[in-house]
């Protein structure tokens, strides 16, 4: 058990200039030991009150290509420096911004802007062809999310990674989103500080 402890305290940092185990020139030998960050702190959530349920449609794929729904669920991973009281963010903060970014999409029919055929006041007018012919829908656009790209997992992934960068502070080096559309489909997206590229 001492050993697992041992390597367990070692976690996050090189061993540099030695030839055999760190584990063995723990304890005083004669050589200090010289350590160098090896990489960023990580931290992750992952939590129901994260999830969020969405319509969508697409034309080109044959089994989507009509109006179907699904529950995503999130996982987020930040990585960087630690700042203030040694913390990269705060997991409340952390969890606040992402519950405010998926509130953007939540219980929304999530619409490509190509598919977008008139606006009117409070209501949009959406068609496509799709399974079984033609689709028009006019639904109130407080209801519609209108992106600039096809609604597939893997959009959506870049684009709340993208959002949620967007709202961390500076000591974030990247920002890793992990979205689920159903039992074992996931897409992952990871957003990087332009500086740490």
């Amino acid at each position: 058990m001492e050993e697992k402890n041992q390597h367990r305290a070692q976690i996050g940092y090189d061993f540099v200039g030695y030839s055999k185990h760190p584990k063995d020139n723990l304890g005083g030998g004669s050589m200090p030991i010289s350590v160098s960050r090896a990489s960023p702190i990580k931290i992750r959530i992952s939590d129901p009150s994260l999830c969020f349920d969405y319509a969508h449609f697409l034309p080109d794929i044959e089994k989507c290509s009509t109006i179907h729904g699904h529950t995503a669920s999130l996982e987020v991973e930040v990585a960087g420096e630690k700042a203030g009281p040694g913390l990269v963010v705060d997991f409340g903060i952390l969890k606040r911004v992402v519950r405010e970014v998926v509130s953007e999409l939540d219980h929304r029919i999530l619409v490509c802007e190509k598919y977008v055929e008139s606006r009117s006041g409070s209501s949009v007018t959406i068609g496509f062809i799709g399974r079984g012919g033609e689709y028009r829908l006019s639904a109130p656009l407080s209801q519609v999310f209108i992106m600039p790209f096809e609604s597939t997992i893997e959009n959506l992934a870049a684009y709340l990674a993208e959002s949620i960068f967007k709202r961390m502070p500076e000591n974030v080096q990247y920002v890793r989103v992990t979205v689920s559309e159903g039992a074992g489909k996931f897409a992952e997206s990871i957003v990087y500080r332009e500086r740490d590229v």
